[in-house]
């Protein structure tokens, strides 16, 4: 059974022909100037709890809450622009031994060239030692510039290229914890949940790893 549509949602879909017109033509602007409104660079962050109970900080994963907006563009620029590029990455760059965040890659696609690198070893040598590396808090991990630098040397349109720029640059958050809300802090590092964008980007960072 269905769950019933909310008053925004039935507006929504109701209005849809009426607004989809005038939001395209202000997407497009958006585009084409390689500016992000700023309403969108602010994300409201919700620590939802991990365990039952609850006692530090590590025990709450951070979700942002992003403009809605802005994930349906995040999500058209990494469909139709960054994973494309993905397929002819420049010299610098590679993305064949990448199997997480991509549209292809799996787990299982994973665990399947591991165990064939190893059984191919193993054919000429007595043993194998495998070293595993666990990336803690990946997406943190991510530093602009050196995101841009990369990004940079993919093949992408250059208006869609000016719009990622803008739209790491003057980003923000705040906490909402409890009924109470934090003063709003810069974000000068990382991508955070709940953008589109950030899987495909930690991807692109950590190609030349």
């Amino acid at each position: 059974m269905e769950s019933k549509l909310t008053t925004l949602e039935w507006f929504l879909r109701v209005s849809a022909p009426v607004f989809a017109a005038p939001l395209a033509a202000l997407l497009n602007q958006s585009f084409v100037g390689g500016v992000v409104p700023q309403q969108w660079k602010a994300a409201l962050i919700v620590p939802v709890s991990k365990v039952a109970v609850p006692t530090s900080e590590s025990d709450y994963r951070p979700i942002s809450i992003t403009p809605i907006l802005s994930r349906l563009v995040e999500r058209r620029i990494v469909t139709s622009y960054i994973y494309p590029a993905l397929q002819t990455p420049p010299p610098q760059l590679c993305f064949t031994d990448q199997f997480a965040l991509r549209p292809t890659g799996s787990t299982t696609a994973a665990l399947i060239a591991l165990l064939h690198t190893v059984y191919t070893m193993l054919s000429t040598n007595p043993f194998v030692r495998v070293s595993a590396i666990d990336f803690s808090k990946a997406f943190d991990s991510i530093r602009h510039y050196q995101l841009l630098a990369k990004l940079s040397c993919l093949s992408i349109p250059d208006e869609f290229y000016n719009w990622v720029e803008h739209f790491f640059s003057g980003r923000y958050h705040s906490t909402r914890f409890h009924g109470e809300m934090s003063a709003f802090a810069s974000i000068s590092a990382s991508v955070f949940q709940g953008s589109a964008l950030g899987p495909a980007f930690y991807v692109v960072t950590a190609a030349d790893l």
